[in-house]
């Protein structure tokens, strides 16, 4: 018997600060059955769906090891990510909020 699990991200919530110009990265674990790919994948940046191939979820092959990554970070990636996973069994968002460090201009 074939059995289906709800997908899951761990953790929920995390508050990140980053250095503008750098890239940052927060490890996700990712898991469900069937396992989710990238195409089960949403990311959307304060509400509004994110079409930045700076930024990227890699999904881990079958442990759940996963990141979400900006890559390049600028002063206006300040703000609150949601990572949502659904799959046929479900669904589960993570949320990364993001604080971007930068040098005052004179």
């Amino acid at each position: 018997m074939y059995k289906i699990v709800p997908p899951s991200i761990t953790p929920n919530i995390t508050n990140e600060i980053v250095i503008e110009g750098t890239s940052f990265t927060s490890p996700l674990t990712v898991t469900g059955d069937p396992f989710p790919v990238s195409s089960n994948i949403v990311i959307t940046g304060d509400g509004v769906s994110v079409q930045d191939g700076r930024i990227t979820v890699n999904i881990g092959s079958g442990n759940g090891a996963s990141n979400f990554t900006i890559h390049n970070v600028t002063r206006t990636d300040s703000g609150s990510y949601t990572v949502n996973v659904t799959i046929t069994a479900g669904s589960d968002t993570a949320v990364v909020n993001l604080d971007v460090y930068f040098l005052p201009v004179f």
